[in-house]
């Protein structure tokens, strides 16, 4: 089951609560750090920009991005948000038009990255300025097809336009990723993830959640502790569910995954610790 599912709906509610939880917003030093790359990769002039942000989350972390942009004198001035779910869309859209007031006008509309391209960026283009689309915060690594992703993402732009992408980082052959698998087990988390099988009718005393690693994915399932019937048939106790699986990226992968997509990559910047990489990318 696509991790995308764990913001749709009903679940979107459980998401905006994991992302007000202290491990979630531990996590927003890396938006400023996005912020930081996009201005140091020197492909955006010192004015007001016009950005498109795929997987904004509940608008907290995008928040943050934004406030250091303008601090940065990238003031964003027109702000478009895409996601899967009209839900999460809704909550991001009314927490940063709180925030912008008049500074910053607020759109959103729906868009599945992993299934094709949209019109959707340039129905909502106010200009022949570059937009800068942005898609932050590990969003790439919780796609099914990464590369299928950016190119949709390409193609839904004008030459001319700029990619900002943000990962995590973690070697495939780690045999104990403590640091990897520690964001996921808080109870904030493992509600989020549950959250659409429970709105498909299980109940959650009959599920143990489970995390694991292989090949550098963390990857967390849901344990079926007794029989359960689903639709006409039955899954057995033991049945395994996929929740989520969530990549982890080495570097030269990250910056192979955007040239094969048809991105000209232009930076590349390490997070401090490592942890993170900012990419910068055009479109030609």
């Amino acid at each position: 089951m696509p991790l995308k599912f764990a913001y749709a709906g009903s679940a979107a509610y459980t998401h905006d609560t994991y992302a007000r939880s202290a491990d979630y917003l531990s996590m927003l030093a890396s938006a400023r750090h996005e912020a930081d790359a996009l201005v140091s990769a020197g492909v955006v002039a010192a004015h007001a920009l016009t950005v498109a942000e795929i997987g904004p989350g509940n608008g907290g972390r995008s928040r943050a991005f934004l406030t250091r942009l303008a601090h940065r004198g990238r003031p964003c001035q027109r702000y478009l948000a895409l996601d899967f779910s009209e839900t999460l869309l809704d909550i991001a859209c009314a927490r940063l038009a709180r925030f912008a007031g008049d500074r910053m006008s607020v759109d959103s509309h729906v868009w599945d990255i992993e299934c094709g391209t949209s019109r959707g960026v340039e129905r909502w283009r106010p200009g022949p300025e570059p937009v800068i689309s942005c898609l932050l915060g590990h969003t790439l690594g919780n796609v099914e097809q990464p590369v299928t992703a950016l190119a949709n993402i390409r193609a839904a732009l004008r030459p001319g336009d700029v990619l900002l992408l943000s990962v995590a980082l973690g070697p495939a052959d780690e045999p104990s990723p403590v640091a990897a698998l520690a964001p996921y087990r808080s109870p904030e988390f493992r509600a989020a993830a549950l959250q659409p099988l429970l709105a498909a009718g299980l109940d959650e005393a009959d599920l143990e959640f489970v995390l694991g690693w292989k090949d550098g994915v963390v990857v967390g399932e849901a344990v079926l502790r007794r029989p359960v019937q689903v639709g006409g048939g039955v899954l057995p106790a033991g049945h395994r569910i996929r929740c989520f699986q969530s990549r982890r990226f080495r570097p030269h992968d990250v910056i192979a995954a955007v040239g094969d997509a048809g991105w000209q990559v232009r930076d590349a910047l390490p997070a401090p610790g490592g942890s993170h990489l900012v990419v910068t990318a055009s479109r030609h």
